[in-house]
């Protein structure tokens, strides 16, 4: 029964994992596409590649944090510390 209940959340807790990611894609994709459609609108002449390259940039980043979010030992910088048994 408790190890049930140890899969039951570990599950749950990947499950969440992958609903933020997948909202936060989402939301910076879109943050990224409304953006572009501005800057193309405003700045280079009704060109596309505004559009593609800031959405892009949005799923980029959301991916970035997706990463650290399943892995958070692979940030450049960061090491991780055994306490001693002493």
């Amino acid at each position: 029964m408790a190890n049930e209940e140890m899969d039951t959340k570990s599950e749950q807790i990947l499950n969440e994992k992958w609903d933020l990611c997948l909202s936060n894609m989402l939301i910076k994709s879109g943050i990224g596409l409304s953006v572009g459609i501005v800057a193309s609108a405003l700045l280079f002449k009704k060109k596309s590649w505004p559009i593609a390259m800031s959405t892009g940039f949005g799923i980029g980043v959301a991916y970035a944090e997706c990463q650290r979010s399943f892995n958070p030992t692979a940030i450049p910088g960061i090491k991780i510390i055994k306490p001693s048994s002493s």
